[in-house]
């Protein structure tokens, strides 16, 4: 698609009232500590044009300063010898750009994934400088809006940064914060940081960006419905999608004459799920790993109802381990129980013996509620990632067949992709075209 994006400013935005002395040190968790330093990408797509575009750029900048007073946090810097964010109120970054395109064509899937990324402010690195979060929001010839974040992952999981966004568009569309469900960045006082220096985490490995490619799979409610019934075992959305791609991931992986053992690797949220009562409204990054192994003869002979079955009973165990009250009520214990796992893959990655396959779902939070003022986004998107992964996104807006869709994005090395998206089950389940995203477009 020929699209130009010209950056018209880019400025700090802090919190409209100082960020009070008592709170100018907030302390990290153990589990924020065992995350790679990446930022995570994420764009709000919005193709009402209402609103006058010198306005609403005012009500975006105002607003985000006011909510910047309850996610003080994001506003400051993160100071790894410490394991601490000095919440100094430097700012979030803040971008402003016009695109010489129209939005409709990439709401009709009118793009190539990697070039979704020009939405988005330039890749950070994690530094006792760098933003914690930065925005760049861009403004098409028709009026029409796309935000674009990278917010760290240090500090903001899913789960955060959905109150964040939600607090923000709440707050500029009501025109103050009185409303705004207050955050709680406490996790590291709940969970304090631990001394890690004689461990070593599953980081993502450096790949080239040009190795990885980012594609979309879309699933209508029609397809899941059957692979549920398929299952038999009255799964989620999310198991039964996980199965699916999983079991292509590894075909994908055979047919390059690359049979080894695969362990999936799924974070779950844990707020709601143990016995100790973590606060509703708790930030940072409150999870752990489930994982399922799949070995390297038995993936050949596994049907997709198996698949399903580990991925199933993996989570479930998972669950009833951390809903144990003496898994609450022993620190250490809590703590091993997280990062054992961590250390286990580490062991075997290291031998070169298997392969690690990330999953994470985002169905179950609120992005589509973001409303400016100006409605509700018409779409939801991340961007090319830089690591392997699958993320699976809830279509909650779009009309007709389109109501309802649950996207996977998918990243993983280009030679793999090949065969991956070629897998029948996958071209079976895949909405005709795979890989486009398509929305009803109001005349």
């Amino acid at each position: 698609m020929d699209m130009e994006v010209q950056i018209i400013s880019k400025k700090l935005i802090k919190p409209s009232v100082p960020t009070p002395f008592h709170l100018h040190n907030m302390s990290i968790s153990f589990m924020d500590q065992l995350l790679p330093p990446l930022y995570m990408p994420s764009i709000f797509y919005y193709l009402d044009h209402t609103v006058k575009s010198v306005k609403r750029q005012k009500q975006l900048e105002k607003s985000l300063s006011e909510i910047l007073t309850l996610f003080y946090p994001l506003a400051g810097r993160y100071i790894k010898e410490n394991l601490s964010v000095s919440c100094n109120d430097e700012g979030v970054e803040y971008i402003e750009a016009l695109v010489n395109s129209q939005l409709s064509p990439i709401l009709l899937g009118e793009f190539e994934t990697k070039e979704l990324n020009c939405f988005l402010p330039d890749e950070l690195e994690e530094s006792a400088t760098s933003p914690l979060v930065a925005i760049q929001v861009n403004i098409f010839n028709c009026g029409g809006l796309a935000i674009g974040l990278r917010s760290s992952h240090r500090i903001i999981d899913g789960f955060t940064f959905s109150m964040f966004m939600n607090g923000w568009a709440k707050t500029c569309k009501v025109g103050n914060i009185n409303d705004v469900t207050i955050p709680n960045f406490e996790s590291g006082i709940l969970f304090p940081p631990r001394d890690l220096s004689g461990f070593q985490f599953l980081h993502s490995p450096k790949i080239k960006s040009h190795e990885l490619v980012t594609k979309v799979f879309s699933f209508d409610q029609e397809t899941i419905s059957k692979l549920k019934i398929e299952a038999g075992c009255k799964p989620s959305t999310t198991e039964v999608l996980t199965a699916l791609i999983m079991r292509a991931k590894i075909n994908a992986a055979a047919a390059r004459a690359r049979n080894r053992t695969c362990l999936l690797l799924v974070l779950m949220n844990l707020r709601g799920k143990t016995f100790r009562k973590i606060p509703e409204n708790c930030c940072g990054n409150i999870y752990t790993r489930i994982t399922a192994r799949f070995e390297a003869d038995e993936s050949k002979i596994l049907g997709f109802n198996d698949f399903v079955d580990q991925v199933r009973d993996a989570k479930r165990n998972t669950m009833m381990e951390y809903a144990k009250k003496e898994c609450s009520d022993d620190e250490d214990g809590f703590f091993s129980k997280v990062v054992k796992p961590c250390i286990d893959i580490v062991e075997e990655t290291s031998k070169g013996e298997l392969d690690v396959h990330m999953f994470s779902s985002l169905i179950s939070l609120p992005f589509h509620q973001a409303d400016f003022g100006w409605g509700m986004p018409d779409w939801v998107s991340m961007g090319k990632m830089s690591s392997k992964s699958v993320f699976f996104i809830a279509r909650s807006n779009g009309s007709g067949d389109k109501k309802g869709l649950i996207e996977a994005w998918v990243t993983m090395d280009k030679d793999d992709m090949a065969f991956f998206e070629k897998d029948p089950n996958i071209v079976m389940s895949t909405k005709p075209a795979s890989t486009k995203i398509a929305i009803a477009i109001p005349p």
